[in-house]
């Protein structure tokens, strides 16, 4: 049988923060908006998932990175990729398995359409799954190249190369060589010699981490704000929907009352009719009764008065 492989698809940035955790998380913002069985979100989709975009702050404007070209331009295109199995539940099925709202559901549904996205490409599965079984690419220059080398080793000059060109490290070294200057400017002279040997291009290579962590901050500033905005634009557009049930819910208990206390009187004025037509029946059969019964008995009555001077 043909094995279906399913995407999950993210950016370098954030798949710095996956490889600490070694392992691929159920939806944060499923658990801020309180749904009882988070997912944790695939498509069959392989070539781009459209509603994996992302909204970014460039310092100037606001904007919605839609495509790999531009993942890869300001923060990196990376995605999991695994063969699809039990554990995984259609969007269909994911309504009743993690017991979302209704309301939510349907949002989530109208966002991925207006994006360009096929909801019933969409898988989920309701635990985190190890990067250690799944294989990992990264997209360069439209085409996607496995992370994951023939021994298991990660290729780092891959990641580094395609890191360094992201929008998000260039704005973090120029944010980290600014700091230098001025720490520099600051500083005795007598120190300027240890500070051109921690800027050397060695040393650079080493503090990696360091960049990547001021890097790291930036885009969790961005991915905060932009995830509480997300948030309550989702709360707010629930509670508009919840209201208009409701006032949906209000119209047709009233329609329903009136139609059942019209039904009632219906009921009422029917029942009275056969009621009288019952009694005015019984009333009649019990007169007749009476009346047959009391024939015989006045006629019995003459007879014996008769018999009785008769005998006289």
């Amino acid at each position: 049988m043909e094995k279906t492989l399913i995407y999950h698809y993210t950016s370098l940035s954030h798949l710095i923060e996956i490889f600490k955790t070694g392992k691929l998380l159920t939806s944060q913002t499923e658990k801020m908006l309180k749904v009882k069985k988070p997912g944790l979100w695939f498509t069959k989709n392989s070539k781009w998932e459209y509603s994996a975009f992302k909204r970014f702050n460039d310092g100037k404007k606001e904007f919605d990175l839609n495509t790999p070209e531009e993942f890869e331009k300001y923060i990196g295109c990376a995605r999991f990729v695994t063969n699809l199995n039990s554990l995984f539940v259609t969007f269909a099925k994911y309504k009743h398995k993690s017991k979302v709202n209704p309301l939510l559901w349907d949002k989530m549904a109208e966002i991925g359409k207006s994006k360009g996205a096929d909801p019933s490409e969409w898988y989920a599965t309701f635990s985190p799954l190890s990067v250690n079984n799944l294989d990992i690419e990264i997209f360069e220059n439209g085409e996607w190249h496995n992370l994951k080398k023939e021994g298991g080793e990660f290729d780092s000059d891959l990641f580094n190369r395609n890191l360094e060109k992201t929008f998000v490290f260039k704005k973090g070294k120029e944010m980290e060589e600014k700091m230098m200057k001025e720490q520099q400017s600051n500083q005795p002279k007598s120190n300027v010699i240890n500070d051109e040997i921690e800027s050397s291009p060695i040393i650079e290579k080493e503090k990696v981490e360091e960049v990547v962590q001021d890097i790291e901050e930036v885009v969790e500033e961005v991915v905060e704000e932009k995830l509480k905005e997300v948030v309550k634009e989702g709360e707010e557009v629930v509670e508009e929907e919840v209201e208009e049930v409701e006032e949906v819910v209000e119209e047709v208990v009233e329609e329903v009352e009136e139609v059942v206390e019209e039904v009632v009187e219906v009921v009422e004025e029917v029942v009275e009719e056969v009621v009288e037509e019952v009694v005015e029946k019984k009333v009649e059969e019990v007169v007749e009764e009476k009346n047959e019964k009391e024939k015989p008995k006045s006629k019995g009555i003459f007879s014996k008065i008769k018999g009785f001077f008769s005998k006289k």
